[in-house]
């Protein structure tokens, strides 16, 4: 009796502990799943990526503190769809961008940067996002300023003509000064009124109007002054047309529409870009700026002859710098596409690829094509 008794209770204290055990197992799994749950519904930690950011309005530009542009606005649609959180950082030209996202310094390069064989073997692009190419800016006034004026006046021999009349015009003025202090009473006493009024009937004359000078002379005076008059009508033509050809003959020799006018003048091109080894390549005379800014002021002040950039880019800034005074001339040359830039084997490239592609496909890109370009023609 005390055997079965104690097998019983053994048995008893056997299935208490199993009970115990699984209602332990049970709380626990239940913790687990809640736990679970609650990762589940918080957010997630978005990945932090640098950005390298080239100034280059209307792509990317930077106003009140903030940074927008067609780019920009594109890339930050990609980094939310992929949960990115951005961290942006300028660089001053198109090849400290590319030389950063090719050592690994940046994640991302963001501006209209052309996708080139060269450049991708340095670094990943995504799909292409924009269609574009080259253009030339020009000065509107194109070489017709007075500094080139003069000298073409001096290399057509004309400025020697000038020195000529210049002299006529000043032995006229005393001749003519001290004739009337002789003959007339009315003539001011006081040399220098005397030269005064004599200069302004000579340059009267020379203008091929009246002086409005006393005759004192009768009919042979009135004979004299019309012979002056009709040598100043030929004086006015002589320096009128003169101008007029040195003028004309500067607009055909300087006049920029199109790549065939560049050999031999001094060509302006973006550091690091695309038109800088389009200038190289086609052995044209240029100089490098960092921006877009620096290469008009150049032009504007006659250190170069021209422009060459991203066709947008050129474009853009004509029409929001009326005051500048430059045309953007020709038509598109060396068709390119722009695409984001990483370094190689970067693990956003395709990630970035397929978003890039459904922006397409939704319309994304179109839309801020149409915002910051209008309406596609």
């Amino acid at each position: 009796m005390g055997y079965l008794r104690r097998d019983r209770e053994g048995r008893d204290n056997q299935e208490l502990f199993m009970s115990k055990n699984a209602l332990h197992l049970a709380m626990l799994f239940s913790l687990l799943a809640v736990g679970s749950s609650v990762a589940q519904e918080s957010p997630q930690a978005k990945q932090p990526v640098r950005v390298g950011l080239y100034l280059s309005p209307p792509f990317v530009a930077q106003e009140q503190g903030h940074f927008t542009g067609m780019a920009v606005e594109l890339w930050e649609s990609l980094a939310e769809a992929q949960g990115l959180q951005t961290e942006y950082r300028t660089l001053p030209t198109v090849r400290a961008l590319i030389d950063a996202a090719a050592n690994g310094d940046i994640d991302v390069a963001v501006t209209n940067l052309t996708i080139t064989q060269g450049r991708a073997q340095r670094i990943d692009f995504t799909y292409p996002w924009f269609d574009a190419g080259l253009r030339i800016m020009v000065n509107e006034r194109q070489g017709t300023g007075f500094l080139e004026v003069l000298a073409g006046l001096r290399d057509s021999g004309f400025l020697r003509a000038y020195a000529w009349l210049a002299f006529v015009v000043a032995a006229a003025t005393v001749l003519l000064t001290v004739f009337d202090r002789k003959f007339d009473p009315n003539f001011p006493r006081r040399w220098r009124d005397g030269v005064a009024e004599s200069f302004f009937s000579v340059m009267s004359i020379v203008a091929g109007k009246s002086s409005g000078r006393r005759n004192i002379l009768g009919w042979v005076g009135r004979v004299w002054q019309g012979l002056w008059l009709v040598c100043g009508i030929a004086v006015l033509a002589f320096v009128t047309s003169s101008v007029a050809s040195v003028m004309t003959t500067l607009s055909l020799t300087n006049q920029i529409n199109s790549l065939d006018d560049l050999p031999g003048k001094a060509v302006g091109v973006f550091t690091g870009s695309v038109s800088e080894d389009f200038a190289r390549g086609s052995g044209l005379d240029l100089q490098s700026f960092p921006n877009i800014d620096e290469a008009v002021r150049a032009l504007l002040d006659g250190d170069i002859a021209a422009i060459i950039g991203d066709a947008p880019v050129l474009e853009y800034y004509a029409h929001t710098h009326a005051e500048q005074r430059v045309d953007v001339i020709g038509g598109v040359f060396e068709p390119d596409k722009y695409g984001f830039g990483l370094p190689l084997n970067s693990p956003l490239t395709r990630r970035l690829t397929v978003e890039l592609i459904g922006a397409h496909e939704r319309g994304l890109v179109e839309e801020l094509h149409t915002k910051y370009f209008g309406e596609s023609p």
